[in-house]
């Protein structure tokens, strides 16, 4: 996939702005995973104590 990116956007091959966009995005991404498993969870066992 690195292949392709530099291939196609050479002045964008691998500069610190875009690793830091792309590591943002993945924690912001699984943050938001894990909230929603986690209510997900909680309302599941909410649901069943009452």
């Amino acid at each position: 996939m690195g292949d392709v990116n530099t291939e196609h956007f050479p002045g964008f091959s691998e500069n610190h702005y875009q690793h830091g966009m792309h590591t943002l995005a993945w924690i912001s991404l699984w943050l938001i995973v894990g909230l929603g498993v986690a209510c997900g969870v909680f309302g599941f066992f909410w649901g069943l104590s009452n």
